[in-house]
C-alpha cells in the first residue's frame, strides 16, 4: 500500500512529463453495486472486460476466464460442470446437491447450476468479475465472488449488426452474429446467435480389451471382456472433448412511458457434444506399471460420450423512475435446464496386470492392490431437470447526490430432479466357499448404484440494503446488510444398488458359470441400470424425506478516501456464505448402517485495503488490493471415508467405506495482494495485465480423514494412510490457489495506407505450483498438483477501413503446455482434467 500511496503523490508529476497524446483509456461503467458506477470509483476488487477485449483474448465461455483475472481458477468436471475458484474459495460439487462458491449471473440474474457457465459468453456488453465475498448484494453462494455476464442491450432508433466466422485446428468451425433493430425511438430488438463444432481434442479408439490370466487358466479368445452394448466406430467429430453447441438470444427493450422501461430476454443454449474426459497423468505414471505407452490425450472407448444439455432462460426487468432521484426495479426470471449425459469413466485404462488377478490373489502385489484386470465403468445421467424461479424488487438512488443507496427483497426457488447411474461392470469379488454351487464366489461381478431423486428443492429469501454516503468531497462511507433464509428438501429420494457384487444384477438373463463372472457377449439390455428399478438393482435405502433450514446475516462496511478525481483509496470488511445441504442415505458400514450425510453452511469474512488510480492524463489505470480472509466451516467435496466395512461376506471386510460427499472440514486463513494495470505506454500501444500473490493456510484440519491411495502409497514405500505427517492437514494450502501468478498482454496498432490497421497481440501467463486437493499430496507417482508453467497466446489482426471488417490469425497455448485444472484418482492412477492443447485458426468479421 506504500507503493500505492507513492503513486498518488507522484501521479500528477508523472502525468506532466508523459508524452503528449489525445489517446486515453475508455471509461468503464460497472454494476457491481447494483447501480451504474465508474470502475475506478467502485470500492470493490473488480475486473471488467468488453466484448472486444474478450475476443482478443479468445474468451468464449466462463471457463476461458482463467489466467485473465487475478486469483481466478476455472476447473472442468467431466459432468459438464465448471468449478470456479477465487482467492482459494471454491466448490467442487457438480451434482444437484452442490452450490457454487462463485455466483454466476447473467445481467444480475443468478444461475445456480454450474453447467450454465458454458452458455453465456457471446454478444456481451461486458463481463464483470468481483473478487471477495459478495453476500450483501448478491447473497448466498458468493463467498468467493461473482461473475456477472451482461449481454449487449438493444439500442433505440438504430439498425446495425455484425457477423463473425472462425476456422481452426481440430476442424473447428464457429459462427457468431448479432442484429440490433431500433424499431422506433422507444422500442428496439437485439438478436444474437452462435454455433460451434469441433473434433475431439483426443486420440480415440474402440475399446476391445481381451484379457488373459495364466494362473486362472483364462486365455484370449477374441471376445472382448469390456461391455460392447454401446461400442461402435466413431469419427473424430464425435470423440470426447469435442464441441457441438449453439445458442440464441433475443432481447426486447421498450420505453413504455417517460418513467417506465421494460426489458425482456429469451435465451436458449444447446450442447450436443460428447462431453469431457479425464486422462492418466503420464508424468506421474512414468517409471511405474501404469506408464503411458501413447500420447497424453489417448483413450480406448467402449461407451461413446453423449450429452444433450439444453438451457432455456426467460427474464423480465421493469425499471420505473419514482422521482428524478429514486428508481424502482423489478426482476423476475425462469430457467429450465435439462440434461442427458453418458460418459466412459475408465477411458480404456485398466488396472495394471501386476496389480490385478482373476480368482485367488497370488503375488504380494495382487494381495495388496486387490484389483480386477478389467476396469469398465460408466456414469449416466439418464435424465435431469432444474427449474429455477427468481423474483427481486429493488429501490435505488439516482443521480449524483452524496447519498447513494439500494435496498431490495429477493426470492429464489429451484426444483431439481435427476436419475443418475454409476455402473461398474467388473469388480474384485472372488472368495472361496465350498458351500456355493461352484465352490467359490465368481470374480468380476458387476455393481450399479442409482440415485433416483424425484424432487429436491432449494429456496432462498432475503432482505438487503446498502448505503454509500460521501461525508465530504474526499471521504465516503459504505454500510450494507443482508439477511437470508435458506432451505433445502429431499422428497422421496431413493438410492438403488447391487453394491459390491451381486448375481441379481443380471436380472435372470445370465448366470455366472465359471471363475470369471462374464464376458461382453453375456451382457444384455435389461440388466443392471437398464433393467426396471426394483428388478436387477434393488433399493438400498428407504425413500428419503428430509429438510434442512438455515438463516444467515451478511454485511459490508467500508470507507473511501478521494484525494482528487483521479485517485481513490478504500478499506472494507465483507462477509459471505454458501448454504449447506444433504446427500442420500448411505450405508456407512456396508452392512446396514444407514446414515444421512449432511453438511452445514460455510462462511468467509474478508478485509481489504485498496487503491485505484488514473494516471498519465488518462493513459494509465492502476488497481491494487491487499486482502485477508477468515474462512470457516469450509465445505470440501470428494470421495470421503464415511466408515469401515463390517460385512463379513465382503472381500473388502475391514476396509474403509467411501462415499461421494461434502463435509465441513477446516478453518483457513487467506491473504494476498492483487495488482492490475492497463496503460497506453506510447501512441498506438496498449499494455495490460496483473500480478497476484495468494497465501492460503489451513489452520484447523477439522474431521479430515486420510484415505487417499492407501495401498498405492504402501506399494511405493510412502507414508501410510493415517500417518501424522500426511493425515494432519493443518498448514496445508487450499486447492486451486497458486501462490504467485502473472499475466501480461500487449497489443500495438500499425496504421496502413487506405485506412487499414494491423494489430499484433501477445499474452503471456505464468503461475506457481497449484494443489488440486486439500491433502496436498506430493508423493512420487501419486501427487495431486499442477507444477508452475508458462503459456503464450498471440494473434495478428487486420482491420479494414472504419473497422467494417477484419481478419485475424490466432494461436492459443502456443507452447502446447499440458496443464491440469482438476484432479482425481482411480485404479492406482492419477487422472486429471486438462486445459486445451495448442489451438490455432483464423477469424473473419464484418459489421454493417
Amino acid at each position: 500500500m506504500a507503493g500505492a500511496a507513492l503513486t498518488v503523490i507522484a501521479g500528477p508529476a508523472i502525468a506532466q512529463s508523459a508524452a503528449s497524446s489525445e489517446t486515453v483509456l475508455e471509461q468503464i461503467v460497472v454494476t457491481a453495486s447494483k447501480r451504474e458506477t465508474n470502475l475506478m470509483d467502485t470500492p470493490v476488487a473488480i475486473s471488467a472486460f468488453s466484448q472486444e477485449s474478450l475476443d482478443r483474448q479468445g474468451i468464449q465461455s466462463a471457463r476461458d476466464l482463467a489466467g485473465t483475472i487475478p486469483n481466478l481458477q476455472l476447473g472442468t468436471g467431466s459432468d459438464s460442470g465448471t468449478a470456479a475458484t477465487i482467492r482459494g474459495v471454491t466448490s467442487t460439487d457438480f451434482t444437484e446437491v452442490g452450490e457454487g462458491a462463485v455466483a454466476i449471473l447473467q445481467d444480475g440474474f443468478y444461475s445456480p447450476r454450474p453447467q450454465g457457465a458454458l452458455a453465456l459468453m457471446y454478444d456481451v456488453e461486458r463481463v464483470e468479475v468481483l473478487r471477495g465475498p459478495q453476500g450483501t448484494l448478491f447473497g448466498m453462494n458468493s463467498p468467493g465472488g461473482a461473475i456477472n455476464i451482461i449481454p449487449a442491450r438493444p439500442t433505440f432508433g438504430e439498425t446495425f449488426g455484425s457477423v463473425e466466422g472462425l476456422m481452426g485446428n481440430y476442424n473447428k468451425r464457429q459462427i457468431r452474429g448479432s442484429l440490433n433493430w431500433g424499431v422506433t425511438d422507444t422500442f428496439a430488438l437485439r438478436a444474437a446467435f452462435m454455433a460451434e463444432r469441433a473434433d475431439g481434442m483426443i486420440e480415440q479408439e474402440m475399446d476391445l480389451t481381451d484379457i488373459e490370466d495364466a494362473h486362472s487358466g483364462i486365455v484370449k479368445d477374441g471376445i472382448p471382456d469390456v461391455d460392447q452394448r454401446r461400442n461402435r466406430h466413431l469419427s473424430p467429430k464425435d470423440w470426447y472433448n469435442n464441441s457441438d453447441q449453439w445458442a440464441f438470444r433475443l432481447i426486447g427493450r421498450w420505453q413504455a412511458t417517460e418513467k417506465l422501461e421494460l426489458t425482456g430476454t429469451f435465451s436458449y443454449f444447446s450442447d450436443q457434444g460428447a462431453g469431457d474426459m479425464n486422462f492418466v497423468d503420464c508424468e506421474q505414471a512414468a517409471g511405474t506399471v501404469n506408464a503411458c505407452t501413447r500420447t497424453l490425450r489417448y483413450a480406448k472407448v467402449n461407451v461413446p460420450g453423449k450429452k444433450d444439455l439444453t438451457i432455456a432462460d426467460y427474464q423480465l426487468k421493469a425499471v420505473y423512475d419514482l422521482t428524478d432521484n429514486i428508481g424502482l426495479e423489478y426482476r423476475t426470471s425462469y430457467q429450465d435446464q435439462k440434461r442427458y449425459q453418458i460418459q466412459d469413466v475408465d477411458g480404456g485404462r485398466h488396472a495394471a496386470p501386476e496389480w490385478s488377478s482373476i480368482g485367488e490373489r497370488i503375488t504380494p502385489e495382487e494381495q495388496l492392490m486387490g484389483y480386477y484386470p478389467i476396469w469398465d465403468e460408466s456414469w449416466e445421467t439418464k435424465h435431469s431437470r432444474y427449474e429455477t424461479v427468481t423474483h427481486e424488487l429493488q429501490i435505488k438512488s439516482r443521480g449524483d447526490s452524496r447519498l447513494q443507496y439500494v435496498a431490495g427483497a429477493y426470492y429464489l426457488h429451484e426444483k431439481k430432479s435427476i436419475r443418475y447411474d454409476m455402473e461398474m461392470l467388473a469388480q474384485k469379488t472372488y472368495y472361496e466357499d465350498p458351500g456355493l454351487p461352484l465352490g467359490f464366489y465368481p470374480d468380476g461381478l458387476p455393481d450399479t448404484v442409482i440415485f433416483d431423486q424425484n424432487k429436491r428443492t432449494t429456496s432462498s429469501r432475503a432482505l438487503y440494503g446498502q448505503v454509500d454516503y460521501r461525508l465530504t468531497e474526499q471521504f465516503g462511507l459504505t454500510a450494507g446488510y443482508r439477511y437470508s433464509w435458506d432451505k433445502k428438501t429431499d422428497e422421496g429420494g431413493v438410492t438403488y444398488g447391487s453394491w459390491w457384487g451381486n448375481e441379481a444384477w443380471y436380472n435372470g438373463l445370465w448366470t455366472p458359470n465359471s471363475i470369471r463372472a462374464h464376458q461382453s457377449n453375456n451382457l444384455k439390455w435389461g440388466m443392471g441400470g437398464s433393467a426396471p428399478l426394483n428388478s436387477g438393482v434393488l433399493p438400498a435405502t428407504a425413500p428419503n424425506h428430509s429438510k434442512m433450514e438455515w438463516s444467515q446475516g451478511t454485511y459490508r462496511l467500508g470507507a473511501q478516501w478521494f484525494p482528487n478525481d483521479d485517485h481513490m483509496m478504500f478499506a472494507s470488511v465483507a462477509t459471505g456464505h454458501k448454504m449447506g445441504g444433504m446427500y442420500e442415505m448411505t450405508d456407512t458400514c456396508a452392512n446396514g448402517c444407514m446414515k444421512l450425510l449432511t453438511y452445514q453452511p460455510e462462511k468467509v469474512t474478508t478485509y481489504e485495503l485498496g487503491y485505484k488510480g488514473t494516471l498519465l492524463d488518462g493513459r494509465f489505470r492502476l488497481s491494487v488490493t491487499a486482502f485477508f480472509s477468515d474462512y470457516s466451516d469450509m465445505q470440501n467435496t470428494g470421495n470421503k471415508v464415511v466408515g469401515v466395512n463390517e460385512n463379513p461376506l465382503s472381500p473388502n471386510f475391514g476396509d474403509p467405506v467411501y462415499a461421494w460427499a461434502t463435509d465441513n472440514l477446516t478453518k483457513s486463513r487467506i491473504h494476498g495482494l492483487e495488482v492490475e494495470f492497463d496503460v497506453i505506454p506510447w501512441d498506438d500501444g496498449r499494455l495490460s495485465g496483473y500480478l497476484a500473490y495468494l497465501h492460503t493456510e489451513i489452520t484447523d484440519g477439522g474431521t479430515y480423514s486420510d484415505g487417499y491411495a492407501c495401498n498405492e502409497r504402501e506399494y511405493f514405500g510412502q507414508p501410510h494412510c493415517g500417518d501424522p505427517s500426511v493425515a494432519n492437514i493443518k498448514g496445508n494450502k487450499l486447492p486451486f490457489a497458486p501462490e504467485w501468478s502473472l499475466t501480461v498482454n500487449y497489443q500495438h496498432s500499425i496504421h496502413l495506407p487506405g485506412g487499414f490497421e494491423l494489430v499484433p497481440y501477445v499474452s503471456v501467463h505464468w503461475q506457481d505450483r497449484m494443489f488440486l486437493d486439500i491433502g496436498n499430496y506430493t508423493g512420487a507417482h501419486l501427487g495431486q498438483y499442477q507444477d508452475a508453467y508458462w503459456k503464450l497466446n498471440a494473434s495478428l489482426r487486420l482491420n479494414g477501413p472504419e473497422n467494417l471488417y477484419f481478419v485475424e490469425a490466432f494461436g492459443e497455448n502456443l507452447t502446447d503446455e499440458d496443464t491440469k485444472n482438476f484432479g482425481g484418482f482411480n485404479q492406482g492412477m492419477v487422472r486429471n482434467s486438462y486445459d486445451a492443447p495448442l489451438t490455432w485458426g483464423v477469424r473473419l468479421g464484418y459489421s454493417f
